[in-house]
């Protein structure tokens, strides 16, 4: 064996993972793309598979549809002593590769809780999965070699395995990730009813960055979703259902309050607060939550250098950034830069960004 891995599919999670091994593994690409294969060659993830040399572990990271059939092809080949592949749903793939007569014991499914609403090669980052959840979902029949390759690419790649049953993954993943995309395709759906004021304006022209974190996702690719929707629509269906539930007993609500019925207020209140409490569940980063952070706002006129200035003053100043998001104003050539930091420092922080010069806001 010469290679360490071969990689099959070069798309964003394929391409991602294969630029994350490449300063430390010798990895092989394989696509039916050309295009995207010659993108993720181009961008030194790897270098091309000739269809003969055999490596360690093979990842197949093809649309879901096609993972049966290039595990079987893969295997027949003897391309690797271990296999897996990283589909977003795993319990409906392990039944079809079980009746494919697949060699299941060396196949481990996994799954990356890591993504963009932009696919293909030129999306992908070496940094996309650190600190992520990566499930791993061995079969009854997986060998412990299987899933410890397995773990051991996650890990390589930065991420954080966590073992789940094919059922629970697909019951968790429904949850916080099938449930959001159609929740987001809903919203922005919506969008497409806006009708323009009588001076000419889209009203979405007013849309702020609440909108865009609500609708970022709605971006991603509708025909990769079909798949992954269809073949988990079992655990989504009745979370998609409670979901609108929430929006008719608040449309019923909102309806009442607009005829005068102002009791009905509380109804409305219910739902924000549980929203909150269900909200500060979610981890922000490396599974700490919302309540860990504090955000610091700097107005900043929009200009080459801004962004770049602010860190450079939270550097110089000993202040971790967590994260960072840019708010720009519409029509207005000024923006908010906001840094997430640990809360215990963000008075401080704050005091030291204002000393520097920057425009601190609430």
């Amino acid at each position: 064996m010469t290679a360490s891995v071969l990689v099959v599919g070069t798309g964003l999670i394929g391409t991602s993972l294969a630029l994350a091994l490449a300063d430390s593994d010798d990895v092989l690409l394989a696509d039916r793309s050309a295009e995207h294969l010659a993108e993720a060659l181009r961008r030194g993830a790897g270098r091309p598979w000739d269809g003969r040399e055999s490596v360690q572990h093979v990842v197949v990271a093809t649309p879901p549809r096609a993972v049966v059939g290039e595990l079987q092809r893969l295997q027949g080949v003897g391309a690797a002593t271990t296999y897996s592949h990283v589909a977003s749903t795993q319990a409906g793939l392990h039944a079809d590769l079980e009746t494919s007569g697949a060699q299941m014991a060396t196949i481990c499914g996994t799954h990356p809780m890591a993504g963009r609403e932009v696919s293909g090669p030129a999306a992908a980052t070496a940094e996309l999965f650190v600190g992520r959840p990566w499930a791993l979902c061995p079969g009854s029949s997986t060998s412990a070699a299987a899933l410890a390759a397995a773990r051991e690419l996650a890990q390589r790649g930065g991420a954080n395995p966590v073992v789940l049953t094919a059922a629970e993954h697909d019951s968790a993943v429904a949850l916080v990730s099938h449930l959001p995309q159609v929740a987001a395709s809903a919203v922005a759906a919506v969008l497409l009813t806006a009708r323009p004021t009588d001076a000419g304006l889209d009203p979405v022209r007013l849309s702020g960055p609440g909108l865009q974190d609500t609708t970022r996702i709605a971006a991603s690719d509708p025909d990769l979703w079909v798949d992954v929707l269809t073949q988990n629509a079992a655990a989504v269906a009745p979370l998609v259902r409670a979901l609108a539930g929430e929006l008719l007993v608040a449309a019923d609500a909102l309806q009442a309050l607009a005829a005068g019925q102002g009791e009905h207020r509380e109804a409305v209140a219910d739902l924000l607060r549980r929203g909150g409490v269900g909200r500060s569940r979610v981890p922000v980063k490396h599974s700490a939550h919302d309540r860990d952070f504090a955000r610091i706002g700097i107005a900043v006129t929009d200009r080459p250098g801004q962004l770049a200035g602010v860190l450079v003053s939270a550097a110089e100043a000993g202040i971790n950034v967590e994260d960072v998001r840019v708010e720009h104003l519409a029509g207005r050539p000024r923006g908010v830069i906001e840094l997430l930091v640990q809360a215990a420092a963000r008075d401080d922080a704050a005091r030291a960004l204002a000393a520097a010069g920057w425009d601190v806001v609430p």
